[in-house]
């Protein structure tokens, strides 16, 4: 199992967010703060994913996910919104919790294994709402670390 790439400093709770742009403009900076890739292109690259569409995976969870030429290793970052985001759910629920991934564009099985055991764990309702509902970043990176599918 691919254990999720997510440092504690890469989380950020109780945003003040209202669109899916701001969403992924944040989840953009964190991503870009731990691969060293710029902002810019992180956001890019996340905004033509969703264009291919929404990686919100349903019951208030979103995984944003792109590759990319400027990273060698996965990153991920957390962000919980303050309120939920529109972000095109599959079942019409606006997102407040969402996982970015951003991986190495020749990365496809790493990618697809991270995003599957990631979306199998987030199907899990005590662990979505543990997430939800959970205080303070420490404990958040914790359940999405060391949640076990």
């Amino acid at each position: 199992m691919n254990s999720l790439p997510l440092a504690l400093d890469a989380v950020v709770l109780d945003l003040d967010v209202d669109s899916a742009e701001a969403v992924l403009a944040e989840l953009a900076r964190l991503l870009s703060q731990q691969s060293g890739a710029p902002a810019d292109a992180v956001r890019q690259a996340l905004q033509e994913r969703e264009q291919q569409g929404s990686t919100a995976i349903g019951h208030g969870v979103a995984v944003p996910h792109a590759r990319s030429t400027e990273v060698r290793e996965p990153v991920a970052a957390a962000l919980r919104s303050r309120h939920p985001v529109a972000f095109a759910a599959p079942d019409g629920e606006a997102v407040q919790i969402f996982i970015a991934l951003l991986v190495p564009a020749d990365a496809t099985t790493g990618h697809l294994e991270i995003l599957s055991d990631l979306a199998s764990r987030l199907m899990r309702e005590d662990l979505r709402e543990a997430v939800r509902t959970v205080p303070e970043a420490a404990s958040f990176h914790r359940l999405l670390v060391d949640a076990r599918g």
